[in-house]
């Protein structure tokens, strides 16, 4: 009976060994999971503070080119970012009082013109919209979302 305690004993204390190794186990992997979350979320967040335009219109004085049926608007975006900004219809979404414009009623050009696929810090580019109709009179919202999410709004005015 003596050698029955010591035996008991023995496999209690490798069952709390079992146990332990499992739970820092879990917890090494729990921990190794948030880190990565947390890495992957800065690297996003970088991403998108690098990543910043502005839309430089005048407000009160939309570009407007009645030659067309219907007119086309002209808006000016600025990247004043320091990474490059994809530029096209497929990773640029416009909505104008928050109606999504089709791809088809943009284009994205440079300021002489001509068509350009992405934004180089600090240089201007232009998105021709020209929706199914005219806009009314009034105040309109146009709202630019690019790829990575970052978006800008602004409030303008169509005499």
């Amino acid at each position: 009976m003596a050698a029955g305690g010591p035996a008991s004993e023995l496999i209690m204390f490798i069952v709390a060994v079992i146990v332990a190794g499992t739970v820092a186990g879990a917890l090494t992997y729990v921990t190794t999971d948030i880190a990565h979350g947390i890495n992957e979320h800065g690297e996003l967040m970088a991403d998108r503070l690098r990543t910043d335009f502005a839309i430089i219109n005048d407000p009160q004085n939309i570009p407007v080119n009645t030659s067309t049926s219907p007119y086309t608007y002209t808006f000016y975006i600025k990247n004043i970012g320091k990474e490059t900004i994809a530029f096209t219809s497929n990773s640029v979404q416009v909505f104008i009082d928050g109606t999504l414009i089709p791809a088809n009623q943009l284009s994205f050009e440079d300021v002489n013109g001509d068509p350009i696929t992405s934004l180089q810090p600090y240089e201007v580019g232009v998105i021709e919209v020209q929706p199914q109709s005219n806009l009314a009179s009034g105040y309109h919202t146009i709202t630019i979302v690019l790829e990575n999410g970052v978006k800008r709004k602004l409030i303008f005015r169509i005499s």
